[in-house]
């Protein structure tokens, strides 16, 4: 779990690593004041594996990797749309779970 502050507007990285064979859920939370996060997995080379906004912006992606590797997820936050100087922040989480056999 990886949890940090972010203004509006603003993105965040984590550097995760992965082991074959197993199970992963990748869970992103925010709180509601950010507005409907989204997020991309990478490869160390940045190559997207999985980006949020093509599939209607989900808060969790499941998959299997075929073999140990690292990821980067990069969760950002949309723009505010607010009419008022105060750019809203807030926390949000990046949770990894597995399923064991």
């Amino acid at each position: 779990m990886s949890t940090t502050t972010v203004t509006a507007g603003q993105s965040a990285e984590v550097n995760l690593t992965f082991y074959s064979g197993q199970d992963y859920r990748i869970y992103i939370c925010s709180q509601e004041i950010l507005g409907e996060c989204s997020f991309k997995v990478m490869d160390q080379n940045r190559k997207v594996v999985f980006d949020s906004e093509n599939h209607s912006n989900p808060d969790f992606w499941d998959f299997k990797v075929k073999s140990s590797q690292q990821f980067i997820v990069e969760v950002k936050t949309p723009v505010s749309e607010s009419t008022n100087s105060i750019i809203p922040s807030g926390c949000v989480t990046i949770l990894v779970g597995f399923k064991k056999d």
